[in-house]
């Protein structure tokens, strides 16, 4: 999945928006509310631009993806932790 594909599909991943939601004081964001925030965060106007502008793919792994898989791990293991 090339990172286009990947900030199309995060917005409809409900982990994603429970990981926003965190980060957001609990509020449940929608898929196109997440969408807009990955274009905040990655300094672009469209998801498009993720494939041209090498500045906004680092903002996106960096400040977004790798964040998110890192809470995913931790939150799977708390999880498992507790069953």
């Amino acid at each position: 999945m090339n990172v286009l594909q990947l900030a199309g599909a995060l917005p409809r991943d409900p982990q994603f928006r429970e990981w926003i939601a965190s980060l957001d004081g609990g509020t449940e964001l929608d898929h196109e509310q997440c969408a807009e925030f990955i274009r905040l965060v990655c300094q672009i106007e469209s998801r498009r631009e993720l494939i041209s502008n090498p500045d906004a793919e680092k903002r996106f792994h960096e400040q977004l993806r790798k964040p998110f898989l890192e809470w995913r791990v931790a939150s799977s293991k708390l999880v498992h932790e507790t069953q």
